[in-house]
């Protein structure tokens, strides 16, 4: 069956109405021609908010309608099924030939799907296409590109700005992690390969005023416990190691570079005086059973911030890593 639309934006919500109105009002700005007709749509899949999500959702509904450029379809959970659940049925619920991820909480510049469109107009590929976002480079390529792996789990942990052919997700046997993305983006990759959308605009997170502490401490509406997810990025690696889809090289930069940012995070909550929080936080993250393994990983991590100006801290991290755990 053809599609009936070249994109569809799915957007998984749960009480996000004050954000979601941001991200109408960007998508009528952008979309405010005839150019648009049939391009795109924007469903919305909500987790049974408690909020005006509904609302909000109802009031650019009924605004699309004087607008035709632009369509909103919208769904809503009888009851909360959890991020990962709602994440996963989105396929099923689109028309467009590609699906763009985005969630609630991140915003694209301004003429992001001006871009986006001129840049898709003519697409016709297997490929996932990867849009620029404000927290993240874009991919560089090392170790003769055996970084991808990492990159493509901690780039897919964020969730906005990927895109893939519809018809090609048939992934399936996801883990209780609350990265379901990142196991579907990694699937994705390995079968089609990836690149970066060559556009100026750029995806940015609403929140990015919030540290980790502030996350941790305050209502986070992802449920992330106090090692803030990092291990189920860790277990999500392990999975395609050992069903061999990724080599031991692959596997352990992407461990390496999960636990450079954990140690980052460390840090952050450091400077944020937020010691309780920091200590929880390097208690669970250190709690991965491959002892040996994260040894190295920590020695190469405060090797690397040798000559830096926090060798102390890593030093300090090091040091506790081998000695106390």
């Amino acid at each position: 069956m053809k599609s009936k639309f070249k994109l569809s934006v799915a957007i998984p919500v749960y009480n996000g109405a004050k954000k979601l109105k941001k991200q109408f009002d960007r998508i009528f700005k952008d979309c405010d021609n005839k150019k648009f007709n049939n391009f795109l749509e924007i469903v919305i899949s909500d987790n049974c908010s408690t909020d005006n999500t509904k609302k909000v959702v109802f009031y650019y509904k009924k605004k699309s309608l004087i607008n035709k450029n632009i369509i909103i379809r919208y769904y809503k959970q009888k009851k909360n099924i959890g991020f990962p659940k709602n994440f996963i049925g989105l396929p099923k619920l689109v028309r467009g030939k590609y699906i763009l991820y985005l969630s609630d909480d991140d915003l694209p510049g301004r003429g992001f799907y001006k871009e986006l469109k001129n840049s898709m107009e003519n697409i016709n590929c297997y490929q996932m296409l990867i849009a620029p976002v404000g927290n993240s480079r874009r991919y560089f390529k090392s170790l003769f590109g055996l970084n991808k792996i990492s990159y493509i789990i901690n780039r897919g942990s964020i969730l906005s700005g990927i895109i893939i052919n519809t018809k090609l997700i048939k992934y399936t046997s996801f883990l209780r992690t609350l990265y379901p993305q990142t196991e579907l983006y990694l699937d994705y990759f390995l079968k089609y390969g990836m690149r970066d959308l060559k556009i100026k605009s750029v995806i940015y997170n609403l929140d990015t005023k919030k540290n980790i502490a502030e996350r941790i401490s305050s209502n986070d509406r992802m449920n992330r416990k106090y090692d803030f997810a990092l291990l189920d990025k860790v277990k999500i690696s392990e999975k395609f190691y050992k069903k061999k889809r990724i080599n031991f090289i692959e596997f352990f930069y992407s461990i390496y570079s999960i636990y450079k940012w954990g140690l980052a995070q460390k840090k952050i909550l450091r400077n944020s005086k937020a010691f309780r929080l920091e200590r929880l936080f390097f208690n669970e993250i250190t709690k991965y059973r491959r002892k040996n393994l994260l040894n190295l990983i920590f020695l190469l991590i405060f090797l690397k911030n040798l000559f830096s100006k926090d060798r102390i801290f890593y030093y300090q991290v090091l040091k506790k890593k081998l000695f106390d755990n």
